[in-house]
């Protein structure tokens, strides 16, 4: 077999690397080569070349498959699109529409669909950008060659900083754009000739990537071992921050690795189509590999053969019969042989009923009967066995079979079967629990048919069968929590994402892009007027678009880098920044940091004193000299860092509840937003941690922040 990666070796393909060292492909009997890819060697290419068995891409397969090139997925990797844009800080590019007559290096078959979705739906006219050819070079990004340039958020930002280059990242996901990310894929022909080769090679890769996620550090000393990786002057701690930022994008601990939901495929396909990417005529059928649908029509394949088989049999059984009827009056001699030709057939009929016998057992299916004139209930041995009974100790009198229905869902069986009886229903089957014994509660599906109606059309008897879905039903509850789980927590996110998208981005686009175009030399004095009224317009939704984008960005750092911060220093940058403001005002802040240094996030630290300190100097008192001073101590659960002025402070009985709320302002004259605190709570509780108040009004404020220990160090 051959694996064909999306680029060279590094983290981003540790899976594979895991299943072939410890040896999961040869476990499963499988001799696995693993290809690099380059810039001109794609893996799409491969596998539809033939120079690829399985292949690793993005999302933009479906534009392949959306084409006519027979392509599947086998299984996502990445729940999460790892692709960026990347610009420094001093670009000036912190939105989609900053990038408006920029150049960006991009690169057709590396994410460059999934940001063009992004454009398009942010209003941004793809002719308004200044695309160029990636050339996978950093040092263009830093030379000013480009403006902004294409990459994954697990390692060009990070060798850029490296460089002692800070830099500015746009993530789709948070304008809207939420598509999968690395993903296995294949040919359609080998899941349709060899499917026990497709789902032994999924299962080894995927478990390979559990042992690599678990094990970063053995995998990273691995990866390093393998060509072209050093000269890359690739080092481990790259491949480690690779690692972790790769959890976040693949979440391992909270959703099973291969996993994928074809609503949310469907979802990626309508957003494709709705700009005009893909033709709404385009479905998924074929698209996804699901291996239960697969063995499911074998298996239904083989019980129709069968049946097929059995009937013919019959057919012939019954025209022999009728020859013989024939023969018998006809000719006496003729009727020895046909009782031989009637035997072999009856032979024949035994044959088949137990091949059909043994299908219907392999697939786990369970037979039963209900003569309902008569009351007599006959249930198959695979009724009993699914539920751990000897076919002998199962009794089949009804008052026996309800006591093995769950209470809950007795009703609903009774309200079915009744309802089938005086054909009252379409439904074909009821999903209910059933116990085994052992005790435990087991999900099932009953599927009934009338086969016999009487003139009044009621069913005098039922037939049907009998199926163990405990495990499909238990994934169901188990998905059906998780999402509302994830729509609870993102319900707030998606409004401000709503809002973003669909009131601010697309004007503020398309203002900003004529703006830029728009020659104001050519107008007259008059006409300038209104132009730089309008300009001062654009300004402001700019500026409001931008406080959007903050808190939504604040609200997102589960993926903060974490690292020993001194507070000394970062108070110090925080302060060197402000000086301006500080020197105006005279302002006085001293410190007393019993706890020198946490782990921590830098960005937050820095977040926390820039918003608080500034705060303080806004709302300072005229008649008394400004005094802020800081201290830091620690318990057995939190660091604490505590804030203390002597201005102006806030009357919490009367604004206690709002202090910490967005755009919350208690004091008039003063300019301010009301992010500032909003943000600080934010980013804490995202981290498990909080922050208190104190204050008293011509007295001053304390601030508290608590840091939690157990989960940094976690």
């Amino acid at each position: 077999m051959r694996l064909h990666l999306k680029w060279w070796h590094q983290f981003q393909f540790a899976g594979y690397y895991a299943a072939q060292l410890k040896g999961y492909y040869k476990a499963e009997g499988l001799d696995v080569k693993i290809i690099p890819a380059d810039k001109d060697h794609p893996p799409v290419k491969a596998v539809l070349n033939g120079d690829a068995d399985f292949a690793v891409t993005g999302s933009d397969l479906i534009l392949n498959y959306a084409k006519g090139d027979k392509l599947m997925v086998v299984g996502p990797v990445f729940q999460h699109s790892a692709y960026t844009v990347i610009s420094l800080n001093t670009s000036g590019i912190n939105t989609p529409a900053d990038l408006v007559g920029k150049r960006i290096m991009a690169s057709e078959d590396q994410g460059w669909v999934q940001l063009q979705a992004l454009f398009l739906k942010e209003g941004i006219p793809l002719d308004s950008l200044k695309v160029i050819p990636h050339s996978w070079n950093n040092m263009d990004l830093i030379n000013g060659l480009s403006d902004a340039m294409t990459g994954y958020i697990s390692v060009e930002p990070y060798q850029l900083e490296k460089a002692g280059m800070h830099v500015h990242t746009i993530l789709p996901v948070n304008y809207g754009i939420d598509f999968y990310g690395d993903l296995l894929f294949t040919s359609t022909s080998l899941v349709k000739n060899n499917p026990t080769l497709v789902e032994k090679f999924k299962r080894a890769s995927f478990k390979g990537w559990e042992y690599a996620m678990k094990n970063p550090d053995e995998l990273a000393d691995y990866i390093l071992t393998l060509p072209g990786v050093k000269e890359r002057n690739v080092t481990k701690e790259a491949l480690l921050y690779e690692a972790e930022q790769m959890q976040h994008l693949i979440l391992p601990g909270l959703v099973e690795i291969g996993h994928m939901n074809e609503g949310r495929w469907q979802h990626i396909l309508n957003i494709h189509q709705s700009l005009g990417l893909i033709d709404r005529s385009v479905t998924l059928d074929g698209f996804l590999y699901d291996p239960e649908k697969t063995a499911s029509n074998r298996l239904l394949n083989i019980i129709l053969y069968s049946s097929i088989v059995a009937g013919i049999i019959i057919v012939i059984f019954l025209v022999y019969n009728l020859s013989l009827r024939r023969a018998v009056r006809k000719r006496t001699r003729e009727l020895e042989l046909e009782v031989k030709a009637r035997t072999k057939t009856q032979e024949q009929l035994g044959v088949n009923k137990e091949r059909l016998k043994l299908a219907i057992q392999a697939a786990g299916i369970g037979i039963w009967d209900w003569d309902v004139e008569n009351d007599s209930v006959f249930l198959g041995d695979s009724a009993a066995t699914n539920l751990g009974y000897d076919p002998v100790e199962f009794l089949t009198d009804r008052s026996y079979l309800r006591s093995k229905v769950h209470p809950d869902d007795l009703q609903p069986l009774i309200g079915y079967v009744h309802a089938q009886i005086n054909a009252e229903t379409d439904e074909q089957g009821v999903i209910v629990r059933l116990k085994t014994k052992s005790g435990e509660w087991k999900w099932c599906l009953l599927i009934s048919k009338a086969v016999k109606r009487d003139h009044n059309n009621k069913a005098l008897h039922l037939s049907g069968i009998f199926l163990n879905v405990n495990e499909l039903k238990n994934k169901e509850i188990e998905l059906s929590e998780l999402s509302s789980t994830l729509l609870k927590r993102n319900k707030e996110l998606q409004q401000f994402a709503y809002i973003t998208s669909h009131n601010l981005r697309s004007p503020v686009a398309n203002l900003l892009s004529l703006s830029r175009l728009f020659k104001k030399e050519e107008l007259g004095e008059h006409n300038k007027i209104y132009f730089e009224k309008i300009k001062e317009c654009i300004s402001i939704l700019n500026e409001t678009l931008n406080d959007v984008n903050e808190i939504l960005s604040f609200r997102t750092v589960a993926g903060e880098t974490m690292s020993s911060v001194s507070l000394e220093t970062e108070l110090q940058t925080v302060t060197a920044s402000i000086s301006e403001q500080i020197k105006t005002t005279a302002i006085t802040i001293s410190n007393d940091f019993s706890v020198k240094e946490i782990w921590f996030s830098k960005r937050i630290i820095r977040s926390i004193f820039q918003n608080l300190i500034t705060n303080a100097i806004k709302y300072r008192r005229k008649d008394v000299n400004a005094v802020i001073h800081i201290t830091s101590s620690e318990d057995k659960e939190y660091y604490m860092l505590t804030v203390e002025d002597n201005g102006q402070g806030i009357d919490l009985e009367q604004y206690g509840d709002k202090v910490f709320s967005l755009f919350q302002r208690f004091h008039t004259g003063i300019d301010g937003k009301g992010m500032g605190l909003y943000i600080i709570k934010t980013q804490l509780e995202t981290l498990n941690g909080k922050i208190t108040l104190s204050s008293k009004v011509n007295r001053g404020s304390t601030f508290t922040v608590y840091i939690p220990k157990k989960q940094l160090q976690s």
